[in-house]
């Protein structure tokens, strides 16, 4: 029809009946399986002859599958052989929208201990992190959809008996990775959601697309074997025991794909990322990353702060978690229903 509407005709050979209803598929994920249901879409009561439906795209969507009963009473036929508008059946592909938990979180918890080693020095304010930096990460035995960011630093000039400045800093990155459906033809869109918890300072951290283990640009920055120091804030992650050394966990892209701030408190917050281009790319992994000043002076989170503005102020313990990550796709898909 010049409106684009659909005109679904059908026949009936069968005795008198009251009338004929419509049907329309709905097709959900459950997992890796497609599930197929059927809601009632038209009733045609006026009289039997009446054979014919009109389907408002507005209503029905602009694609879908559909199948007739006639009814009378409480008596129902079986429901006809399906048709489909844009469907596979008909060489085009079937619309679906999911929501998916991540496949993988991947919690990276990283510090860096610093200080001059001249013989004053020899007792440092913080004897449970070993000079250098460590880094390792946490894979949960089932994937779970909330995890952390944060970041803390702290700086003292030392008095033994004289100044020699020593720093510790640490950070724990959100990796996540999701396992994209295999039957995708054409995404329609991608976006990336949570609800981040309201913190009570001004957290700030970034969305970048994931880097999985790389070498680290610092030849001083390699993992130790053991897992982190028991007061390291680590501990905020509940059950997350297994740690394992590791290379690095870090962003690919830079800049950042999108930017987010807790502050004022009070402040309602959604991770709401459009990530459509990217996913397009068969890009499925993401990293939420903690920023403060020390990544615009050291080019990280956590690193060496020698010779930037770090070496004279604390910087807080700032966490911020966030809940309920899923990755929506609204996309064409190859199979049918």
């Amino acid at each position: 029809m010049d409106n684009r509407w659909y005109i679904l005709i059908w026949d009936w050979r069968g005795g008198a009946v009251d009338g004929f209803r419509v049907y329309q598929s709905r097709v959900f994920r459950v997992g890796s399986r497609t599930v197929t249901s059927w809601a009632l879409s038209q009733t045609i009561s006026q009289q039997s002859q009446v054979r014919v439906a009109l389907l408002d795209p507005r209503q029905v969507g602009t694609s879908g599958c559909f199948t007739v009963t006639a009814y009378s009473g409480t008596i129902e036929s079986a429901k006809s052989t399906q048709t489909c508008v844009n469907a596979a059946s008909a060489g085009n592909p079937v619309f679906e929208s999911v929501a998916l938990a991540p496949s993988t979180i991947s919690p990276f918890y990283g510090y860096h201990h610093e200080r001059t080693h001249l013989h004053y020095c020899s007792n440092g304010s913080w004897p449970n992190y070993p000079d250098g930096t460590g880094v390792w990460r946490a894979f949960y035995p089932v994937p779970v959809d909330w995890g952390m960011v944060m970041y803390e630093a702290d700086w003292h000039a030392g008095t033994m008996p004289f100044k020699c400045p020593e720093f510790v800093t640490q950070v724990l990155r959100l990796g996540l990775i999701f396992t994209l459906p295999s039957h995708i033809a054409t995404l329609q869109s991608a976006t990336l959601v949570g609800a981040v918890q309201e913190a009570n300072t001004n957290c700030s951290y970034a969305l970048y697309t994931l880097a999985t283990e790389t070498t680290p640009t610092n030849p001083a920055q390699l993992s130790t074997g053991q897992p982190p120091p028991d007061n390291s804030i680590t501990t905020a992650i509940p059950g997350s025991k297994a740690w394992q050394a590791n290379m690095w966990l870090y962003p690919e892209s830079l800049p950042a794909i999108a930017g987010f701030w807790t502050w004022p408190p009070g402040k309602v917050i959604q991770l709401n990322a459009d990530v459509t281009a990217l996913v397009r790319q068969g890009i499925s992994s993401f990293l939420l990353e903690p920023q403060d000043s020390i990544a615009l002076t050291t080019g990280d989170a956590f690193g060496s702060p020698a010779g930037s503005s770090f070496v004279h102020r604390n910087i807080t313990l700032c966490q911020t978690q966030i809940r309920n990550i899923h990755l929506n796709l609204k996309y064409t898909s190859t199979a049918g229903s």
